[in-house]
């Protein structure tokens, strides 16, 4: 049971999909919503394309757009020219209002995995890389803790560290960009 239904007022966006504006169908106090209320642009009430969710008490605002296998949840939120897509996380205290307030690099490291760097409310960040969450000034502990059990060959664990390596230093000039 969906908290929205349709406007009737259509349009196509910059992917080329037709959209729909919603409304609110009830009162949503946490989110200072009122029935009636008009909301942002969906394709349909149903995910088709992608698996893209939004859960929790996250909030998608403003002209953001999420999809693909993205996820956001949590407290995070996402608003203003935001786009998150592809295998993204956003989530806990996130807060992405422009694009370079989020960072994905992937596949890397020895897991192959998408890295996940996102701004948080209080100007800090949070990272994601896999099933580990931190930050940039924990990444290096934990790759070296995680080493001991890569069974690989040393040139291949050397290329590993030196993608870590390359992400830390990526993540810290983006989130300088933030200050």
């Amino acid at each position: 049971m969906h908290s929205f239904d349709f406007t009737g007022k259509t349009k196509i966006n910059f992917h080329g999909v037709t959209v729909h504006r919603i409304r609110a169908t009830r009162d949503i106090p946490r989110a200072g919503v009122k029935k009636g209320d008009e909301g942002g642009w969906i394709e349909s009430a149903e995910l088709k394309n992608g698996d893209a969710r939004v859960s929790g008490d996250a909030w998608v605002y403003g002209n953001a757009q999420v999809y693909g296998d993205a996820r956001v949840y949590g407290n995070a939120r996402v608003s203003g020219n935001a786009r998150v897509y592809g295998n993204a996380w956003v989530y806990g205290d996130a807060q992405v209002e422009e694009p370079w307030h989020l960072l994905m690099i992937g596949p890397i490291g020895s897991e192959g995995v998408t890295a996940t760097l996102a701004r948080t409310k209080n100007g800090k960040h949070i990272l994601n890389v896999g099933c580990w969450d931190g930050t940039l000034g924990t990444l290096m502990a934990e790759v070296k803790r995680r080493r001991a059990y890569w069974h690989s060959d040393e040139a291949t664990q050397e290329f590993w560290v030196a993608q870590y390596r390359a992400l830390k230093a990526l993540g810290r000039v983006t989130v300088k960009r933030w200050e």
